[in-house]
């Protein structure tokens, strides 16, 4: 089986019941979303990668009447101090180091084991050793999980598809299982400061904004019938359109999207959309077609 078919597979969001979509944090590259069922439960916000901005934690806590604990080993103070906010200039890693700890050890330090607890973590590509050596019960213990994936086919800013060969997407895939089996993936946005890679009949983003939601409270979900980009998210780069996710795996299809179109617009402005759509869908075949015959380059920010 093709590893990156594997990788995508995993990658499949779901539809929830009993809540919606919520944005926290900037319009652009800092923002994140999250399920809106059961936040105002949350004791405690576990962030990891904080650099000039803290507006997501800030927001949350306002909103949810929580505490957030914040670690990043490349900052010397909080971009912002409020008493509900907690930071530590230590940055997160699958063992501890000097300059890094584990999740599992900042739990058990500041005796959060039995609490109601969400997870963000933005850390550049740290997310994968982390992620693979968490045991289960501390993955568990999260009730969402809203994070960026980092470096999918290549090392920013070199875009040469890398990260690629059978044993990187692997790993890759094996973390992504691993969270799988707790959580639904609920959420997905691709970051649109780094482009596309068209791979055989497969183009993957290199960076991706996820939001899982543990499984623990549902029982009968289906796959996402959800267009990506939603009204909720927002370009990391404004001055970029944002990437649409008009394919396998987060595509209902375009027959649905067609339906939700009509539904959403006058007769008019349907026509119009639908048009577009139509030919942005005949574009990115055609595009793939180029690249397979290698007579443009294999990235593309669309």
């Amino acid at each position: 089986m093709n590893p990156i078919y594997n990788f995508l597979n995993e990658l499949k969001p779901y539809d929830l019941p009993g809540g919606e979509r919520i944005r926290l944090g900037l319009k652009e590259d800092g923002g994140y979303v999250l399920f809106n069922k059961g936040l105002e439960n949350i004791d405690v916000l576990y962030s990891y990668g904080v650099e000039t901005n803290s507006d997501f934690e800030l927001m949350f806590c306002e909103k949810y009447n929580s505490i957030a604990r914040l670690y990043d080993h490349t900052i010397d103070v909080m971009p912002v101090n409020r008493d509900f906010l907690y930071f530590k200039k230590e940055g997160v890693g699958p063992v501890k180091t000097k300059n890094l700890n584990t999740i599992e050890n900042h739990i058990n330090e500041n005796e959060d084991r039995n609490k109601k607890l969400i997870l963000k973590i933005d850390t550049e590509g740290a997310e994968w050793d982390t992620f693979y050596q968490m045991p289960n019960e501390i993955l568990g213990s999260f009730e969402q999980i809203v994070m960026e994936i980092h470096g999918l086919h290549s090392v920013h800013p070199d875009y040469n598809g890398t990260n690629l060969f059978k044993s990187k997407i692997e790993r890759k895939t094996q973390v992504i299982n691993k969270i799988n089996k707790l959580f639904y993936l609920y959420h997905v946005h691709a970051n649109n400061y780094q482009p596309f890679f068209y791979t055989g009949r497969f183009k993957l983003p290199n960076a991706m904004e996820l939001t899982f939601v543990n499984k623990e409270y549902f029982k009968n979900v289906e796959y996402s019938k959800t267009i990506f980009p939603t009204k909720v998210d927002a370009p990391n780069w404004s001055k970029r359109e944002d990437i649409n996710l008009h394919f396998w795996p987060f595509y209902p299809g375009i027959i649905n999207h067609i339906k939700l179109i009509i539904n959403q617009n006058s007769w008019k402005e349907s026509c119009k959309k639908i048009l577009d759509l139509i030919s942005r869908h005949f574009e990115s075949k055609w595009k793939s077609i180029i690249i397979a015959t290698k007579l443009r380059r294999p990235t593309s920010y669309s």
